[in-house]
């Protein structure tokens, strides 16, 4: 598998798991940072799902960092950025701002360039 396929499926993945894990913690009601509250949150389905998504992309992550320069691959670690912003915006409801948009666009931008380099 090409590494930068790699790279998407791990950020993508990573992503993924912050809105499974966002989406987790809007659904408790007074969640105390105690043992029985984290063992309550840990088996949760969205906090599952999100771990499970997050365990998937490090390993990816471990294969990208064994195939490609780490001054390449990191760098597209930011991707993140992008998919955290959309799926918040697709599966939370949140806003769209236009100074968070500039920042995603130069996010973009940046990732172009290394991508190309």
């Amino acid at each position: 598998m090409p590494v930068i396929l790699l790279i998407f499926l791990s950020v993508l993945l990573g992503a993924g798991a912050q809105v499974l894990f966002k989406i987790g913690v809007l659904q408790l009601d007074n969640f105390k940072f105690d043992f029985p509250g984290i063992t309550g949150l840990l088996f949760t389905p969205y906090i599952l799902g999100g771990l499970a998504a997050f365990a998937v992309s490090f390993f990816l992550w471990l294969k990208v960092l064994a195939e490609a320069p780490l001054s390449f691959a990191y760098p597209m670690a930011s991707l993140g950025y992008v998919f955290v912003f959309l799926f918040s915006w697709l599966y939370l409801g949140e806003s769209l701002p236009v100074l968070r948009v500039i920042g995603l666009a130069l996010i973009i931008t940046g990732i172009f360039f290394i991508a190309h380099s």
